[in-house]
């Protein structure tokens, strides 16, 4: 019956359906794929096209499509390569958006011609394109230079990052065919800080042709500053004075900055920062490890329009400022990894001290910090609506912390818990015995073990007696008793829409909880990695309840073997990626049965599989037309 509707009711439906849902429902028959091709449907698809992969005619399949994305892959300098590219290309460019060129072997004259066709273009990625600009003669000649200006006057964002060959001359050149330019990217790049060393003596500063320097980039900034709204300048050697330099450019009003692993940046340089750009949206500063409390304090004084701030690394930051986050009423992204003295208190006051006033956070990174059960349950009922969750490595949280989120947020996508010891099946199926609020209270207070407090010596090494621990303890008939009564709270199957979960090395989970609760129709990202208490029955459960899986992590899961493969290759049509990594019980049977089926498998990994033998795996990567890598090291008859 479906397939007697008219397209446009197809392509109408199809808006309602993740990309990955699309692919799928493309192939179903004819009128589908006509759906699916509608403009709409396009606007967040990538092509990805592979020129070495190419017969050596254009592809005129494309003449239907309007990509409004192309990353164009190990593009070649063959006369063949480039013979397809540009016959196939012309299909597309007339409705490009954003073309992506990232490390492409690509020479200057290909680069002008591709991009004379793309007068709708608004977005280029040109990073870690070495060979590009090695020659120093990209857009030398004046023609070639007025002709992509006149083409390109729509690009608003360009990445120059990772190039290691980056010079003023070449710089300058781009930017001239790129006038517009809203957002810039110079992440990675070499620039020299010391200008005035490279300038010969008596003569007035010209733009090198060897080297970038800074001043060069600060003209430039001067020059756009009524229309530059992003910057990125990461892994720089930039001080607080240069950063100054930039904040105080008259008529700059950045919205996005982003100084990833500038080390040389200071707590100053960030106030000066917020005292100038205080119209500032996103913020980016991690990894700039001499940044303390007071920077933050000012972000939280000052920038009252942030919605994204990232403080990944910023180890000297500690609970006196966190609490001021409470300021900023319009923050949606927090990313607090590696802050080892942020603790439970800071969190609570900063995130969850008023409920009515507080950010409406969406996502939250906290992960390798000091956070307990008690600042988790509080968050969760505060802040209901995060959708991306990252708790890696918070050793000391437990099942409380995952009763809290599976009973609150019904939003979540991603939900990270690697490396949390503590969990166990019983915090995975929703299972409390008692209300154990006081025993979080006195197991985990501000983080630190009760040995270290004040008490009796007779309480310091009394029998460990909470409910916690005899549930624990529970036998797998226990559990399944209570499965039926009427104490389950709520399961993690209960967040219906996670796309990505984790698990990696949470130990204490086994069979009875992952095929319990681990059932979802819309999960994509799987990570299982040293689970080591599952088994063939419990995966093969995961595999038939987790359909639209297209990544599964399943390295050193040792009780896995060939019985569990079949079920995986046989029930995840959409697998993309698979780590077997160190499963020594699979032989050269699974490698066979992933050649059968796993038509869409692009990563492979066999490493440390000792009873695969390498021809069996040499075979698989010859006769897949899909697979783009296998990591095999240490596996029989390997070199």
């Amino acid at each position: 019956m479906a397939h007697n509707l008219p397209v446009e009711v197809i392509a109408h439906i199809m808006r309602f359906l993740s990309v990955s849902d699309r692919k799928e429902a493309a192939v179903v028959s004819r009128s589908w794929y006509e759906a699916s091709l509608d403009p709409i449907l396009q606007r967040d698809i990538i092509v990805h096209f592979y020129a070495t992969s190419s017969t050596g005619e254009a592809i005129p399949g494309l003449s239907r499509r309007k990509m409004p994305h192309l990353v164009l892959h190990h593009f070649e300098t063959s006369l063949d390569a480039n013979s397809v590219v540009h016959k196939s290309c012309e299909y597309l460019t007339k409705d490009l958006l954003s073309l992506s060129l990232k490390g492409s072997n690509i020479t200057e004259s290909t680069f002008v011609e591709l991009l004379s066709c793309c007068e709708m273009l608004v977005s280029l990625d040109l990073s870690c394109c070495d060979s590009l600009f090695m020659s120093g003669k990209l857009l030398e000649k004046n023609s070639e230079i007025q002709k992509l200006r006149h083409v390109l006057k729509k690009v608003k964002e360009i990445n120059l990052s990772s190039i290691r060959f980056l010079s003023d001359a070449t710089f300058n050149r781009v930017m001239t065919i790129c006038e517009n330019v809203e957002k810039l990217s110079l992440g990675s790049v070499q620039i020299t800080f010391n200008s005035k060393a490279y300038y010969p003596k008596g003569e007035t500063r010209c733009a090198n042709g060897s080297i970038l320097t800074f001043d060069n980039i600060l003209d430039f900034i001067k020059i756009q500053a009524a229309n530059l709204i992003s910057l990125n300048l990461s892994r720089s050697s930039m001080t607080s004075f240069h950063l100054e330099s930039i904040a105080s450019v008259k008529d700059l009003k950045l919205k996005e900055l982003v100084l990833v692993g500038c080390k040389e940046i200071e707590t100053g340089g960030i106030v000066k920062l917020c005292q100038h750009q205080k119209s500032l949206q996103s913020l980016d500063i991690s990894g700039c490890i001499d940044v303390e409390d007071g920077a933050v304090k000012m972000i939280a004084a000052e920038l009252h329009h942030l919605q994204i701030l990232k403080l990944n690394k910023c180890r000297l930051i500690t609970d006196g400022c966190v609490k001021q986050l409470s300021q900023l009423p319009q923050l949606q992204v927090l990313d607090f990894c590696e802050c080892y003295q942020i603790t439970t208190d800071g969190l609570t006051l900063g995130l969850c001290n008023d409920p009515k006033s507080s950010a409406p956070l969406t996502h939250l990174n906290l992960s390798c910090t000091n956070i307990t059960d008690k600042f988790i349950i509080q968050l969760c009922q505060c802040v209901g609506s995060l959708m991306h969750l990252d708790l890696g490595s918070c050793f000391l949280i437990s099942d409380h912390s995952v009763h809290a989120i599976s009973s609150y947020l019904k939003h979540l996508r991603f939900l990270r818990l690697a490396w949390c010891k503590e969990i166990t099946d019983l915090g995975l199926l929703g299972l409390l015995m008692n209300d154990m609020s006081t025993d979080i209270d006195h197991k985990h207070d501000q983080g630190i073990c009760r040995c270290t407090r004040k008490y009796k010596s007779t309480d310091i090494f009394r029998k460990p007696t909470t409910d916690l621990e005899k549930d624990s303890k529970l036998t797998a008939g226990q559990i399944q008793n209570l499965l039926q009564s009427s104490q389950i709270l709520s399961k993690l199957s209960n967040i219906s829409g996670l796309h990505y979960l984790d698990l990696t090395n949470c130990n204490k989970l086994t069979d009875l909880g992952l095929t319990e609760a681990i059932k979802f129709q819309e999960l994509r990202v799987l990570q299982l990695g040293m689970v080591h208490g599952m088994t063939d029955e419990g995966m093969i459960m995961i595999a038939t309840n987790n359909p639209s899986l297209e990544e599964l992590n399943l390295s050193h899961c040792v009780q896995l073997t060939d019985v569990a493969m079949e079920t995986i290759v046989t029930k995840l049509p959409r697998l993309q990626s698979l780590n077997i990594f160190g499963c020594e019980k699979l032989t050269d049977n699974s490698i066979r049965l992933i050649q059968t089926y796993c038509k869409k498998l692009k990563h492979l990994d066999v490493s440390f599989c000792t009873n695969i033998t390498y021809d069996a795996v040499e075979k698989l990567e010859s006769a897949s037309k899909s697979i783009q890598s296998i990591q095999k090291r240490m596996i029989s008859g390997a070199l």
